[in-house]
């Protein structure tokens, strides 16, 4: 088994875009696995803190009380900032309300919890991903309100508060475990294979994204339909990765944060923000969100060509 999943890890890249054909193919798998998606999201916080705290530099950087609050002022411009930004500009230039809606939500969201499984697969910085997930989970109820009063004057943020903890607790889940196992494995001189845990990754993943496209099979939604919102989340997840790599640029980091910095800046948890939102934009909203999977999880594939630029 072991040997499956190193093989799994070291073509991670091709192992996501099955997930998304999977998706696409087999519909009658979409729906019992998207009630497993909870489960997935703990098992991949824990494989990405099992995979970055053995590594020293990372492990390092995750006690750095300076690393933190760089982390934390990159989150605020990232979770606030932006969004107001681009829900003023959206705004103006009279595009659908549902296309300021999804843009502006996804400025607002925190990174993906496969966020910095997704950077050590770009061989990015891993440390960075897990510092972002953390805060940006931290801070968004806090950083959600005046987006939520943008979008809807009347609407109560409240509701924000129980899938952040719930979430929050599954990062602080992850963390604790994966340090007593790491414990563990160090007192046996037992060793981790990356390859393997890579590939458990990936495979998770995988299965996370077909339940994540089972609003593609909704009778509701045509090919059109289809299309346009796919087309409108390959846009703004490109063009935040390219901000945010831009952003780094500007800022002299490193070619490992900005494949960090990219990563997390395009694949953000807007689902998040569903149980804030009116029922009547819900529909629409879970589309885009299956077509946000899409460029999400081709980012290792085609994104690789990007950022071994940067390298």
């Amino acid at each position: 088994m072991s040997q499956f999943f190193a093989f799994l890890g070291r073509h991670a890249r091709w192992v996501l875009p099955g997930g998304l054909l999977a998706g696409l193919l087999l519909p009658w798998a979409a729906e019992p696995l998207r009630q497993g998606i909870p489960g997935f999201i703990a098992l991949l916080l824990f494989l990405a803190v099992l995979r970055i705290l053995p590594d020293a530099a990372a492990a390092a950087s995750l006690r750095s009380r300076v690393a933190w609050i760089g982390t934390l002022l990159r989150v605020l411009l990232a979770q606030l900032a932006l969004p107001i930004v681009v829900f003023f500009i959206l705004s103006l230039s009279g595009v659908p309300r549902l296309w300021v809606l999804a843009a502006t939500l996804v400025a607002a969201a925190p990174p993906i919890s496969g966020s910095p499984n997704l950077v050590l697969l770009l061989r990015g910085d891993a440390a960075l991903a897990m510092r972002w997930l953390m805060l940006g989970t931290v801070v968004l109820p806090l950083s959600s309100l005046p987006v939520l009063y943008l979008l809807h004057p009347g609407q109560s943020a409240t509701t924000m508060l129980a899938p952040a903890l719930v979430l929050l607790v599954m990062i602080g889940s992850s963390v604790l475990l994966a340090s007593v196992i790491i414990r563990q494995v160090r007192r046996g001189r037992i060793h981790l294979n990356h390859e393997v845990l890579d590939g458990i990754s990936a495979l998770t993943l995988a299965l996370m994204v077909i339940g994540l496209m089972s609003a593609l099979h909704a009778p509701a939604n045509d090919w059109l339909d289809i299309a346009q919102m796919l087309l409108l989340a390959v846009a703004i997840n490109v063009g935040f990765q390219c901000l945010g790599v831009a952003g780094a640029s500007a800022m002299r980091q490193t070619a490992a944060r900005k494949i960090g910095t990219g990563v997390v800046y395009g694949n953000r948890n807007i689902a998040l923000f569903l149980a804030a939102l009116p029922a009547a934009q819900m529909e629409p909203l879970l589309l885009f969100i299956a077509c946000y999977q899409v460029p999400m999880y081709l980012t290792p594939l085609i994104g690789d060509l990007f950022y071994r630029r940067l390298e």
